[in-house]
C-alpha cells in the first residue's frame, strides 16, 4: 500500500516540474523551440519590412530577419526545423503573381498551400481540434494572422508594435513584447495545421 502510495507522489510531482510535453515530431519540436528562442531574446522585434512601410506603419528594416511579423516568423520557425517551407513558398505562383518576389517568406493565407505541398499535413477546422491542440500545431485564421502553439492553452507569435502589452516601436530589433507568449483560445482562429508526418 504504502508503495503505491509512493509511486502516485511521485508521478504527480514529475508532472508537476515538467515543461509541456514535446511535439510529436522532432523537427516541429525544434520549430517550436526556435521560436520560443526568438521570443525570450530582446534582440529581435517585429516588421512587415521597410518595403511594406507606411506613414503610419514606418516599419524598418526586414521581416525575415532580426525582425518578423506573424507570418515569417512560422515560415522562419519550421524551415529552422528541416521543413523547406521557404522553397515552396517560392515556387508558390503567389510568389510572383502577388508579391513579385519582394516577401521571401509568405504569408497567413499562403502557408496553407505551402506546408500541403510538403505532404504530411493536415488542415482541421479549429472547432474540430480546439479541445485537442498539440504543441507545433499552426492557428491561423487567413487573410489575418499565424501563430505557434506551444502548450497549456498558449501560442508563440509575433503581434506588431501595437500588441497587447504595449511596449513596440517601429525600430528594427526593439523586441517589447512584439513577439511573445498569449493565449490560444477566443482569438478568432478558423484553422488548424498539423504535421500527422507520412
Amino acid at each position: 500500500m504504502l508503495k503505491k502510495i509512493f509511486s502516485a507522489m511521485a508521478a504527480a510531482y514529475l508532472l508537476m516540474n515538467t515543461s509541456p510535453a514535446q511535439a510529436i515530431d522532432v523537427r516541429v519540436e525544434a520549430a517550436v523551440q526556435w521560436a520560443i528562442d526568438i521570443a525570450t531574446d530582446d534582440t529581435h522585434g517585429y516588421s512587415q519590412g521597410a518595403e511594406n512601410a507606411t506613414t503610419y506603419n514606418p516599419y524598418t528594416g526586414s521581416r525575415e530577419s532580426p525582425d518578423y511579423d506573424c507570418s515569417s516568423l512560422v515560415y522562419h520557425a519550421f524551415e529552422h526545423g528541416g521543413f523547406k517551407i521557404i522553397e515552396a513558398w517560392q515556387k508558390n505562383p503567389a510568389y510572383m503573381t502577388r508579391y513579385n518576389c519582394r516577401q521571401y517568406s509568405g504569408d497567413a493565407d499562403t502557408i496553407w498551400d505551402d506546408l500541403r505541398g510538403l505532404g504530411g499535413w493536415q488542415k482541421f477546422s479549429w472547432a474540430e481540434v480546439a479541445d485537442n491542440l498539440q504543441r507545433g500545431d499552426i492557428l491561423c485564421r487567413p487573410q489575418f494572422h499565424v501563430a505557434i502553439y506551444i502548450g497549456d492553452g498558449k501560442t508563440v507569435e509575433a503581434r506588431g508594435v501595437n500588441n497587447p502589452t504595449g511596449r513596440g516601436r517601429y525600430e528594427t530589433g526593439d523586441q517589447g513584447g512584439e513577439i511573445d507568449f498569449y493565449d490560444a483560445y477566443n482569438r478568432g482562429w478558423t484553422e488548424v495545421y498539423r504535421y500527422v508526418g507520412g
